[in-house]
């Protein structure tokens, strides 16, 4: 490893008190000062500094640095925090000012200046010279305190022993912290002008080195030269911060007595300078002594690092400079660091320690043990103020003695031990300098900052950094509150951040073990300062040269943006676009190229970051706006109109005068991105004029989807599903097909003098408003060549204002119109975006790719792409419809709605044949011109009726519309004009579209042609009405079937006409008279009705074979037949309060009824079945379970004149046994092929698990238990105990096959604690046995002991069920033998249903006859 090289803020400080005729003896040489003078002979070369262990340690180069003893007292008194505050700003201002020069010079293509600034950066630099040239002493560290004091007089004196005198009796004025242990240094200056001679000059030098030791001399010098000498070029000197006059305690320097006093005072302050951060020129600048303009006989002017000395002259003060570090300084430095080392090395011998611990414990005096003030020997050199800061006469180095107290020194942090650390460290001594700093990083007195300059690379030293740096800033408030550290430790942090950049070698700082890049990160912290700015920009730098790139950007942002803040706004647009080139950059992709291919994408496409790049972006624009370069903002801000990104953090700027508010929702990046380039643009075709044409814009978005633009001619509905559209067709070509080969045309052409529209899909992908202004289609005439946009003969439509909302997609149509039969292609969509900028986007699709040579197939190559076209010929057949009236409608579930459709022939040729096709759900009756609302009959119909239907989900078929019927002849001449009335059974509940389809033509030999119509309506419930069964008691009826109709209007009353039941295999009849049923807003109306079985009708079981066979062959995966349910006879049954009843086999009730039923079925099949093709689901499934029991409600709103009707599916009833269980499990243990996909085993799994759980599958418990409750029996116990006959019913519910019922009596049965009923003391036979055929009741009876009064539970019964089967046995010769029974393996078991008590009362008439 490399010595460590330190930096120059860490070389030894020498302070330079001259009289006042060395000031006027280099001012008449036009030379600089003193100090700036000797400065220019640092550093050192080949220096030698020796160890406490006297090994020699040889320096390349050994620096210094000299100052003017009078500056250091002006600005040592200073605030730090003042100091430090002002030396941030004059930093920042000195960027300011160069910052321009510094960009234009790196952004100038000069080889020479890239190479020079290949691995530095100027505005870094700058930082550095500015803290390098920072030489006030602090009292949190002792690098600037002086190390030598030199005393300068000349021989020009009047009296040179007494300057020099006057000068070693000053009294110096530091505070009490600066440490003063220096050693003190006399130079004589011997002009060639000076009155003496050269002996005198000698023995004068003799006299002072005997008066004050042998740290002097005597430097002999060729001043002044006539003419000048010629300028040499010496290094520039690092700038200083200003000093400001007025201190804050008041001067220690003596007044002078006056005339004759005693005391001399050195030359007079300058006079008080306001504080600023800015360098006031009060005196010659550094290294350029210019004459004032009083003295024009100056003959040269000194200008830039040079001076004007002869060779002889340069040579004396180096020999001087030399001698002066070799003989005095290092020496004097040597003997401090071993006298001092042998004080560290005592503190901390192990006795010692002890003893001071032992003292300290067990009752040691405070005064003995405080360090407040330091302990010297038996000769102090510090004995009150004057004598602290007034040396002796013999003496030229301050007393070293043994100190005991390792205490600061009036309040600061510099003590013994630091200094030790230090003059260790500048003498190379680096094993002693590291184990003392690291004595004082362990007791919190510093050394973490030092330790990574000269330690080896470890990652402990980034340890020693983040301590340094949190040590500065104290303790941190809670997340989430904003911090700025203050202003004296944003400077120190920056101090410490410019000594470890430049003292660690920068491969082994930017090493992995190190990243020092982070430790300047670190530094900067949350400053807002431009130093700490610069700080982020060289991190930027340094982690760009490590091939950190996408840090860098970062880094290059953050400081842009704290540079911007501040107002460096040249600088700020450098970083801004350093990070934006950087993230645009894009990543090292090693694949291989046919990933690529595969991707179909190109290895050199790259996006970017999309989530930072438009915030980069959208600074840079308005920097440019703001200075001026209104072109390139207007450039930016309409680049960053860009679909935001999908994903990411959707990160918002901030707003012009501030941070957004917490509180407000943030505004939409996009928003201000089309605010900003609107005021950008408005402000530059203002101020410009056409200038913005040569600008080249282009929107980078592209509002108009050229794939789903289509044209649209009349008779094309606008509205409705696409998909149902499709629907429509689809079931007329299939109806079709077996009537004929003509095909369904499709409207493609436009007629001449007829509208047709361009349907222009706008889709707005930013997130804010956009306004379009002007909005048209560019269209040509497809025959010409080099046709005009929008010849004469076409007339295109323009729309002014166009709003998009935010995300927004909406159809604008553009009608067009042409005069004669053309060829036309519509080719762009032009429009003006937001009313400024002319946008004109293209309409073509691009074609498909060819695959089919094999150049092609090797390449991508595309056909040519597709235009709109559209071709206008003369008029032939036409049909407009519409509604007669297209109000908004609100229609009630049920409701019957008359609607009326005007149909106008506006071609020239007649129509003779028209088609109409309703939506799949919509309840449309057309019955010529019949158009009557299902009303009761007045000749009192029957209340029963029998209703045959074709129990097939087979869609509806096309209607055929007379047209003699609604119009005066058969044909719908050219120009005539028809309406057709039509009934709307309004079914379902929601939003609603009612899409019809018109089909025409002229004669069975023609094409046929159609047109659209749509119709929005909404309905609206104003019923609730749910059906609910339940086995009756009674043996009247088998189910008693509830029907509870809620009325959920807020005003209305709802009158319940007509309850009809419809069923394949039951009765309905009611429990209860009928009587008027008006239903109030929100209440409930009940109707019982009692189902009984009912044999009359047929198909109930040719529906269920039917059902049986199909799911078999689906289960099987056999080919499934196209054959369609055989017909079902329902019964209906009518309740109503009078004599005027609605049949249900009038035609349209009957239609509607039937349409209702098939959506019902049809969705609940759907949903029962999802693996099972929709196309074969009426081959399978018919459109009634012969088992339920459909609601018909006929209501009425008397008020208004509305009616209608709703279809409720009702229960099924009666018992199922699992009809097709025998067909699964035949299906499950059947052979199958073997399938090598997964998918098919699980849709198979599934058909057979939704066949198992569909109704048709259903399985019940076929008996019905019922026990007589309420039974009051009075016995005089006086006689004994008595029996009470308890009735037992069972009911067999199932209509086809037979039950074997045991019916179990509990013989001691436990009451229940949380009931008052007693439990029943069964006696007699307590197991009884039957079989019930299908609807059989069997009654018994069975008794209970009562030998108390009391109400008896009657509980504690079980029925066991076991369903059979009839089967006939074989009939031998002569025998006769009856059914044999076989079980179908159902058995259930029952229980009396929890909450169902019923009860038994005995009454002691004896105890009621005595009292």
């Amino acid at each position: 490893m490399a010595p460590p090289t330190l930096p120059t803020s860490l070389s030894p400080h020498v302070c330079i008190l001259a009289s006042a005729d060395v000031q006027q003896v280099l001012e008449g040489a036009g030379l600089p000062p003193l100090p700036e003078i000797l400065q220019c002979f640092s550093p050192l070369p080949q220096i030698t500094t020796r160890t406490t262990s006297l090994t020699s340690v040889p320096h390349a180069s050994f620096a210094l640095r000299f100052s003017d003893v009078v500056e250091i007292e002006n600005a040592v008194h200073e605030d730090e925090e003042q100091r430090a505050g002002r030396m941030m700003d004059w930093m920042g201002s000195r960027i300011s000012q160069r910052c321009q020069k510094w960009v234009d010079m790196l952004e100038t293509p000069a080889p020479d200046g890239a190479k020079m600034w290949r691995d530095r950066t100027p505005w870094w630099e700058e930082v550095k010279r500015c803290v390098e040239g920072d030489h006030v002493p602090s009292s949190s560290e002792g690098w600037n305190h002086p190390v030598s004091l030199i005393l300068a007089v000349t021989t020009t004196a009047a009296n040179p022993l007494q300057a020099l005198q006057d000068l070693a009796s000053r009294v110096f004025d530091f505070p009490p912290w600066v440490d003063i242990t220096s050693l003190r240094y006399f130079l004589i200056i011997h002009p060639s002008n000076s009155p003496l001679a050269d002996p005198i000059a000698e023995a004068l030098f003799n006299a002072v080195k005997k008066q004050y030791g042998l740290h002097s001399f005597l430097l002999p010098l060729h001043l002044p030269v006539d003419p000048l000498p010629s300028p040499v070029p010496v290094p520039a000197l690092p700038p200083r911060l200003p000093t400001v006059s007025s201190l804050d305690s008041p001067s220690l320097t003596p007044q002078p007595s006056g005339p004759g006093g005693s005391s001399i005072s050195p030359s007079p302050t300058p006079p008080p300078h306001p504080a600023s951060p800015m360098p006031q020129a009060h005196r010659p600048p550094p290294l350029t002594n210019k004459p004032p303009e009083d003295r024009p006989q100056s003959p040269t002017v000194h200008s830039g690092s040079t001076l004007r000395l002869t060779q002889d002259d340069i040579q004396q003060i180096g020999r001087f400079v030399r001698e002066f570090v070799t003989m005095s300084l290092v020496p004097w430095m040597e003997k401090c660091v071993v006298e001092w080392n042998e004080n560290y090395s005592s503190s901390r011998r192990l006795p010692s320690r002890l003893f001071s611990s032992t003292r300290r414990l067990f009752g040691a005096s405070a005064t003995a043990s405080s360090p407040a003030t330091p302990t010297h020997g038996s000769s102090p050199s510090v004995s009150s103020v004057t004598s602290r800061f007034t040396h002796g006469p013999n003496s030229s180095v301050s007393s070293i003695t043994s100190v005991t107290s390792v205490s600061t020194m009036g309040g600061g942090q510099v003590n013994q031990q630091r200094r030790l650390a230090e003059f260790a460290s500048i003498l190379g001594d680096y094993k002693l300098a590291i184990s003392v700093w690291e004595t004082l990083r362990k007791e919190g007195r510093g050394g973490s900052d030092v330790l990574p300059l000269l330690s080896a690379p470890s990652p402990a030293l980034a340890l020693h950094a983040d301590h340094a740096l949190s040590t500065l800033r104290g303790p941190q408030p809670r997340q989430g509150l904003g911090f700025e550290a203050p202003a004296n430790a944003q400077y120190r942090a920056l101090v410490y951040a410019v000594r470890w950049e430049t003292g660690i070698d920068r491969q082994e700082f930017l090493s992995p073990t190190l990243e020092g890049e982070r430790w300047l990160v670190k530094a900067a912290y949350s400053a807002e300062e431009p130093p700490t700015a610069i700080l982020y920009a060289h991190a930027a730098f340094l982690s760009e040269l490590k091939g950190g790139r996408r840090r860098a950007a970062f880094w290059y942002l953050i400081a842009a943006e704290k540079l911007e803040k501040t107002g460096i706004k040249p600088l700020a647009m450098y970083f801004f676009r350093k990070a934006h080139d950087l993230y645009q950059s894009p990543p090292p992709k090693e694949l291989s190229p046919s990933f690529w291919e595969s991707e179909d994408r190109s290895p050199t496409q790259w996006a970017g970051f999309p989530s930072v790049l438009p915030s980069i972006e959208h600074e840079l624009g308005r920097l440019l706006y703001t200075t001026g370069d209104t072109a390139g903002a207007v450039k930016f801000f309409l680049s960053l109109l860009k679909p935001s990104a999908p994903h990411g953090s959707q990160s918002h700027p901030q707003a012009a005068n501030g941070t957004v508010s917490p509180l407000l929702p943030p505004p939409s990046r996009d928003k201000v991105y089309l605010e900003d380039f609107r005021v950008a643009f408005k402000h530059f075709k203002a101020t410009e004029g056409d200038a913005w044409k040569k600008l080249g814009l282009q929107l980078p978005i592209a509002l108009c989807q050229a794939k789903q633009t289509r044209v649209r001619f009349p008779g094309d509905a606008v509205e409705g599903d696409s998909a149902a559209w499709e629907k429509l067709e689809e079931d007329w070509a299939a109806f079709w097909s077996s009537h004929g080969k003509e095909k369904l045309g499709r409207s493609g052409r436009a007629a001449v003098n007829e509208t047709f529209w361009v349907d222009l899909v706008l889709r707005n992908p930013l997130d804010t408003e956009v306004t379009l202004s002007g909005l048209t289609v560019s269209v040509r005439d497809a025959s010409a060549k080099d046709a005009e946009r929008n010849p004469d003969f076409v007339e295109v439509e323009v729309i002014d204002d166009v709003v998009l909302g935010a995300k927004d997609t909406r159809t604008i149509p553009v009608a067009v119109k042409c005069t004669r039969p053309a060829a036309l292609t519509v080719t762009h969509a032009v429009y003006d975006f937001i009313s400024l900028l002319p946008v004109t986007e293209s309409l073509a699709v691009r074609g498909r790719r060819l695959n089919d040579t094999p150049v092609q197939r090797q390449g991508k190559v595309y056909a040519p792409d597709v235009v709109i076209k559209v071709e206008v010929e003369e008029v032939g057949q036409r049909l407009h419809a519409h509604f007669v009236d297209d109000r908004h409608l609100v229609l009630a579930q049920g409701e019957y709605k008359h609607q009326r459709v005007w149909l106008t022939n506006s071609g020239t040729r007649s129509i003779g044949e028209l088609w109409v096709l309703g939506g799949e759900e919509d309840e449309l009756w057309l019955d010529g011109a019949s158009t009557d609302v299902p009303e009761a009959s007045s000749s009192s119909p029957p209340k029963s009726e029998v209703l045959q239907s074709s129990n097939s989900l087979a869609p509806r078929q096309p209607y055929r519309i007379s047209l003699e019927a609604i119009h005066t002849a058969p044909q719908l001449a050219p120009g005539d004009e028809v309406q057709l009335p039509f009934i709307l059974h309004a079914a379902h509940h929601g939003e609603q579209d009612m899409s019809l389809l018109f089909v025409f033509r002229e004669n069975d030999d023609g094409q046929f042609h159609s047109t659209r119509v749509t119709r929005r309506y909404e309905v609206r419930p104003i019923l609730k009405a749910t059906t609910s069964a339940r086995p009756s008691a009674s043996l009247d009826q088998t189910y008693i079937v509830n029907v509870e109709v809620e009325n959920i209007t807020g005003s209305s009353n709802i009158e319940l006409k007509q309850v009809s039941t419809m069923s394949a295999l039951w009765e309905c009849s009611p429990v209860f008279p009928p009587s008027s049923m008006v239903i109030p807003p929100h209440q409930i109306a009940n109707v019982s009705l009692g189902a009984s079985p009912w044999t009359g009708g047929v198909g109930a079981s040719e529906t269920r074979d039917f059902v049986a066979r199909k799911i078999r062959a689906v289960v099987q995966e056999d080919p499934i037949d196209p054959s369609e349910p055989p017909p079902l006879d329902l019964k209906c049954t009518h309740v109503a309060p009078d004599s005027d009843i609605v049949p249900l086999h009038t035609p349209a009730t009957r239609h509607f009824i039937h349409c209702g039923r098939r959506t019902m079925t049809a969705q609940a099949t759907a949903a029962s079945h999802p693996d099972i093709p929709s196309r074969l689901h009426r081959s399978i499934f018919p459109l009634y379970n012969p088992s339920t029991v459909d609601v018909v409600l006929f209501w009425e709103l008397p008020a208004q004149k509305r009616a209608g009707h709703i279809l409720l599916q009702g229960p099924p009833l009666g018992a199922g046994h699992a009809a097709l269980r025998e067909l699964v499990q035949a299906a499950q243990n059947m052979k199958v092929k073997r399938s090598m996909y997964a998918e098919t085993q699980r849709e198979r799994a599934a058909i057979l698990e939704a066949v198992r759980a569909c109704d048709w599958n259903r399985e019940d418990d076929p008996v019905a238990v019922f026990v007589k409750d309420g039974t009051v029996v009075e016995h005089d116990f006086r006689q004994g105990p008595c029996h009470v006959p308890v009735t037992f019913a069972l009911r067999n519910l199932s209509l086809t096959h037979p039950a074997r019922v045991t019916l179990k009596l509990a013989e001691n049965p436990e009451g229940d604690p949380s009931s008052n009923l007693l439990p029943p003391p069964y006696t007699g036979r307590l197991t009884q046995r039957k079989i019930l055929e299908p609807l059989q009741s069997y009654t018994t009876q069975a008794k209970l002991w009562a030998t108390r009064p009391g109400c008896y539970a009657l509980d504690s019964w079980t029925v066991e069920t076991e369903v059979g089967e009839l089967a006939s046995p074989p009939q031998a010769h002569g025998s006769s033998a009856g059914p044999v029974w076989r079980s179908r393996q159902l058995r259930y078991l029952q229980r009396p249903q929890a909450g169902d008590r019923p009860c038994v009362t005995v009454v002691d008439v004896g105890r009621l006859g005595q009292s």
